[in-house]
């Protein structure tokens, strides 16, 4: 009995030596093949696995075309309009601050001069016709990049941020965020955890990808 039992594990040995080149060389294809038989199941069924790096992706932030091609100065000097409510001027003063705590960014009150990022705060009144009625426009918001090429060229934001008085609900610290990220070149973000998301969430602090999106944009001083 221990003799063909040895003799059995000889042969299972001289065996495997025999196909293991074989097995080594094809088992990248049998990897491959898997992976790509997981891939269109996954597509077939509208599946969604926990790929690596996924998830981080799915909560990136995108910049605003216009200035994604930048880099720009992190000091923005901003100024309220005339005709802005006091309420609505502290709102976005808070705004302000939660940016100003990342130390990515330094609003500071302030007239700036063509050479320097300025932010114009205001508020406009603009009814959504019936047909819309599910839909509120709570504010608008952007950046303008000014580009001078040559020996003393530079690159500035002059922004605008603004809430729509028409509707109480646009006054919201998250609805100032909001349009203080577009103004600085913040995207709309398809992650619910991000202030960009197109529809308010109520969200007043910012996401991993909004600050990783603001370190992108913005040089120190």
């Amino acid at each position: 009995m221990r003799k063909r039992w040895g003799l059995l594990l000889t042969i299972l040995i001289l065996g495997g030596l025999f196909f293991l080149p074989g097995v080594q060389k094809i088992l990248p294809q049998i990897i491959a093949t898997s992976q790509t038989t997981v891939a269109q199941a996954a597509k077939h069924f509208n599946l969604q696995f926990p790929l690596v790096g996924s998830q981080e992706a799915a909560d990136a932030t995108p910049i605003e075309p216009i200035v994604k091609p930048h880099t720009l100065k992190r000091t923005y000097y901003y100024r309220f309009d005339h005709e802005i409510p006091d309420k609505m001027a502290a709102t976005f003063e808070q705004a302000i601050a939660v940016y100003n705590e990342t130390g990515i960014v330094d609003l500071v009150a302030g007239d700036a001069d063509e050479h320097q990022n300025a932010i114009t705060f205001f508020s406009y009144s603009k009814r959504m016709p019936e047909q819309q009625a599910d839909y509120l426009e709570l504010g608008k918001g952007g950046p303008e990049i000014i580009e001078v090429t040559g020996i003393q060229g530079y690159i500035a934001n002059h922004a605008r941020a603004g809430l729509n008085r028409k509707y109480p609900e646009s006054i919201k610290l998250s609805v100032a965020l909001h349009e203080i990220g577009h103004a600085i070149g913040l995207d709309h973000s398809q992650s619910r955890r991000s202030v960009m998301y197109p529809l308010d969430q109520g969200k007043t602090q910012l996401s991993a990808g909004d600050l990783k999106a603001l370190r992108s944009m913005y040089q120190t001083d």
